[in-house]
Formats: structure tokens, C-alpha cells, sequence
């Protein structure tokens, strides 16, 4: 038999999605089996699939200390040629806030190799800095995504009970969120677009009563080559939100072909996360990437009259 208490990192996860971070090497259909026949106990009574674990907890494994080592390790290192080399913003105990380029996905989909992911980077840099605790499972996790294209602050958590706190976070509105954005043509005053919104297909996100409801407000900063450059807040977190909402009032973002710009060879919109907060707890920002800056000054903006600002996110 095999003996782990429940450390904080697990907080709140059930036991079947415990058991698979913990034994990477047994089989999904052997996880389901070990828990159906009763060969894991939860402070002394048999679990369930969706027993949920707190910490502190004394958890009993009935296998040998040899099967148990041997289903702890993955048939391949999960970490081989993965990068480390994350552009880290902040970091505790909870938490890692990363700097994510354009062009990273932020974890896989169909189709994607693993260790091109922002996840996996994250993953290996967590990994390479942290020293695991005997039966400790949690990876670390995305609180939020960002589309591959939009560059910018995203929060991993490091722990169960972090996952669920920024995740609620998110969804409460508490967690304030500006992006920095060029869209087409010329914006003269502040706005706010509150439209509901209904995801059309699995590329594109539409304006549609039958949607939720969503709110992004705008401010112009700057303006040059038919071009404005904005600070935007999102007071919700819809797919697509920002891009959807400024194609709505005419103002789709620089390249943003899905929502209606002109095409532009070879590039992409742009499209940063520039800062996230929450209350006095948490206060974190990143850059404009180097793309974005080249950009600007392509289309004559004048970049020392924008520092102010852009100091701000830096």
C-alpha cells in the first residue's frame, strides 16, 4: 500500500483527474479500473470518480510501492525538446504570468505538436524550477486562453485552488483586462460596444441578440496611415470579444481578414494583452512585442510621443 497526503497544490481536484497526473504511466482504462474496484480510499472510505480531494486528505493506493514508482513515470520524457526560455512577468507560489508571442498557441489543438504549446513551455519551466512533492499531481494550468495571433499576459496556475480562484475571477469581472490594438481608420473619442455574442462557426464570432452579453470599452491613443491605434478594457471574456467588437463598429483590426480588413501580405492583426490586475493583489504588465512597435513606426507614428503611454505596459 501506498500512502500520500493531499498537498495544497491538489486542493479541490477530483480523484480520477488526480490519478492520471499523478500515475502518467497507467493506462486511462487501468485509472478507471483501480477506482472502480476499490483500490483507492479517501481518508479511510472507498473514493469515487468525482470524490473531490482537499488538502490534507491521507489517500491510500493499494499497489506495490514497485507498480506504483513504475506508473509514475511517463513512457517518454514529456519535457524532451520543449523550450524553456518562457517570458516570465511574474511569479509565487500560485502563480506564473508569462509574456506570450504572436504565432503561440497557447495549448494544443487537432493537429499541433504538444511541445510547440505555450502550455508545454510553461509546463517545463515549472518543472525544471520546482521540486515535486511525494504524490503531489497538479501541473501547471491556463486560467485563460489568448487566440494564437494576439500576443500578451497569460496566468498559469500552479495549483488547484489558484486554477479555480483566477478562473472566477475572470468570469466575475473582477480581473481587470486592457489590451493594446491598431484597427482600421480613424477613431476620434472614447466608446464603449456592449453587443452580445454568439460564436457563428469555429472560426469567427458574431454579433447576435441571442448571445451573451458583452462589454468592451475604447480609447484612442493615437492616429497615423488611416490607422488608429487603441487601449481597450474587456469587462467580459468572450472568444473573439475585441475582434468581434470593433469589426461591429467599423473598425476591424489592422489585418484582421476574419472580421473584415483588407488583407495584409504576410502578416496578422495587432493585437497585445498589456496588463491584467486584480484589486491591490495583483498588478502585472507586458510590452508592446517588436512587431508591434515596427509597425507603428511604418505607419508614422511618432514613437517618442507615444512612451507615456506605452510605459504604462512596460
Amino acid at each position: 500500500m501506498v500512502s500520500v497526503i493531499i498537498d495544497k497544490a491538489d486542493d479541490g481536484k477530483q480523484v480520477h483527474k488526480w490519478l492520471r497526473l499523478l500515475l502518467p504511466g497507467m493506462p486511462l482504462s487501468g485509472i478507471h479500473k483501480f477506482i472502480r474496484t476499490g483500490r483507492i480510499k479517501v481518508n479511510g472510505k472507498r473514493a469515487k470518480r468525482d470524490t473531490v480531494l482537499h488538502q490534507g486528505d491521507a489517500v491510500n493506493l493499494y499497489m506495490t510501492e514497485e507498480d506504483y514508482e513504475a506508473s509514475r513515470k511517463r513512457k517518454r520524457e514529456k519535457f524532451s525538446g520543449v523550450q524553456r526560455n518562457v517570458d516570465v512577468r511574474y511569479e509565487d507560489d500560485e502563480l506564473v504570468i508569462v509574456n506570450k508571442p504572436a504565432g503561440t498557441l497557447v495549448h494544443s489543438a487537432d493537429g499541433t505538436d504538444y511541445a510547440s504549446t505555450l502550455q508545454a513551455q510553461v509546463e517545463a519551466y515549472v518543472h525544471d524550477r520546482t521540486e515535486m512533492k511525494a504524490g503531489q499531481a497538479f501541473s501547471p494550468a491556463p486560467v485563460h486562453r489568448l487566440d494564437r495571433n494576439t500576443s500578451g499576459l497569460v496566468i498559469f496556475a500552479k495549483t488547484s485552488r489558484a486554477a479555480k480562484a483566477f478562473g472566477e475571477a475572470f468570469q466575475s469581472g473582477v480581473m481587470e483586462k486592457d489590451y493594446i490594438t491598431l484597427v482600421t481608420g480613424t477613431v476620434r473619442k472614447p466608446g464603449k460596444v456592449a453587443a452580445a455574442l454568439i460564436r457563428a462557426n469555429e472560426e469567427v464570432t458574431r454579433v447576435d441578440e441571442r448571445g451573451k452579453e458583452s462589454y468592451t470599452s475604447y480609447e484612442p491613443v493615437a492616429t497615423a496611415g488611416g490607422t488608429t491605434l487603441l487601449s481597450v478594457r474587456i469587462e467580459s471574456g468572450r472568444t473573439h470579444q475585441i475582434r468581434a467588437h470593433l469589426s461591429h463598429i467599423g473598425h476591424p483590426l489592422v489585418g484582421d481578414v476574419k472580421y473584415g480588413a483588407r488583407r495584409q501580405p504576410g502578416e496578422t492583426f495587432y493585437l497585445h494583452a498589456a496588463h491584467l490586475s486584480v484589486g491591490h493583489e495583483l498588478d502585472v504588465t507586458a510590452p508592446l512585442p517588436g512587431r508591434f512597435v515596427r509597425k507603428l513606426t511604418s505607419l508614422g507614428y511618432r514613437m517618442q510621443e507615444l512612451q507615456e503611454m506605452l510605459a504604462r505596459f512596460s
